[in-house]
């Protein structure tokens, strides 16, 4: 597996990467990961340290690192593989989680549209298999691949066995992703400014791309008494966010997954978000869905009227069995098996 780490910050998909990884390592432990050396998200065995950027990523497939293995299957959950792994015996199994980069990629830089758009659209039907975290994005997928696109499935991006016990009635919010459009961060602000003191807003996420990352300083300047961003938090922190948190929030225009809704919903707090057909598929059944078009105003006050009606203890088990990274690592592994014995 090769695996997109970077040091001190890891995006939804290197976290998806990373589980994976965890998850196959305990299913099948001749299963190996080639990381970034400069990386201090992963750790232990079978963890193989290369060189990363740019040119380490082109040339991983004639290092010595990557030869000394002799793999039978080359998965890349996170990111496109090098041309050059099309060269190899070992077929490649591609995880792609977002049709973002085609439908949207105007919004991303120069090396991103060409690592994730151009480079991918031209390598995927050499790819041994295509998968997608969910049915929705797999379809857009194949429409846009020209080319079949499974589903693998998606889980939390963290322990959450490791959360602190909940201390909710704070009167806080929270919003979890990177600062980029998708998000629809000027709709969690302007939320902030509707809701009643002493009512606050928590966000969590790295600066990413685009307008909104550009001006987010001056934006949450003029939020700064009702918005606290607390950047790429650690697992840690991050979790006791969502413990004192009341109600999570996603006003997102569009998503592959949304791995903090889940994480949130997995954890027992009620969540409100937008009302788009990713979530209608991945939210949980107590989430109040809000229309895009909605005022500060009226999302106020949905996300009031659902923290004041958390979740069943049921309801919330029931919901995060449903998510398992044991799961997905085992269908990896069938479909790796489906594909050498054809």
């Amino acid at each position: 597996m090769v695996l997109a780490t970077r040091p001190n910050a890891s995006t939804g998909i290197e976290r998806y990467a990373i589980n994976l990884f965890k998850a196959m390592r305990e299913h099948a432990p001749d299963t190996v990961a080639f990381v970034d050396r400069r990386s201090t998200v992963l750790d232990g065995p079978n963890v193989i340290a290369v060189d990363g950027g740019f040119r380490g990523w082109l040339a991983l497939p004639r290092s010595r690192a990557f030869r000394d293995v002799d793999c039978d299957a080359l998965v890349c959950p996170a990111f496109p593989p090098s041309p050059l792994a099309l060269l190899g015996k070992a077929p490649v199994f591609r995880i792609i989680h977002d049709d973002f980069p085609w439908t949207r990629g105007e919004a991303m830089n120069l090396r991103g549209r060409f690592l994730f758009k151009h480079c991918e659209a031209a390598m995927a039907r050499r790819y041994g298999d295509v998968m997608a975290p969910t049915t929705l994005m797999a379809d857009s997928l194949s429409a846009i691949l020209h080319r079949p696109v499974g589903t693998i499935g998606n889980a939390p991006g963290i322990d959450l066995s490791l959360a602190p016990a909940p201390d909710r009635g704070q009167a806080q919010i929270i919003a979890v992703g990177t600062i980029e459009p998708r998000k629809n961060y000027d709709a969690v602000l302007d939320l902030a400014e509707a809701l009643p003191a002493p009512w606050r807003v928590q966000i969590v996420g790295r600066r990413g791309w685009g307008p909104i990352a550009e001006t987010w300083d001056s934006r949450l300047a003029r939020h700064e008494a009702r918005v606290e961003w607390h950047g790429h938090a650690s697992d840690a922190a991050l979790l006791g966010l969502y413990q004192s948190a009341d109600c999570f929030v996603s006003m997102s225009l569009a998503e592959g997954f949304n791995m903090p809704l889940v994480e949130a919903a997995s954890l027992g707090l009620p969540v409100v978000c937008s009302d788009i057909e990713i979530h209608r598929r991945v939210a949980p059944p107590w989430a109040r869905f809000a229309p895009l078009s909605i005022s500060a105003a009226d999302l106020a006050a949905i996300v009031r009227e659902a923290a004041a009606t958390p979740p069943s203890a049921q309801d919330v088990a029931h919901y995060a069995h449903a998510f398992s990274w044991g799961g997905i690592a085992q269908a990896l592994i069938g479909r790796i098996k489906a594909a050498r014995a054809k």
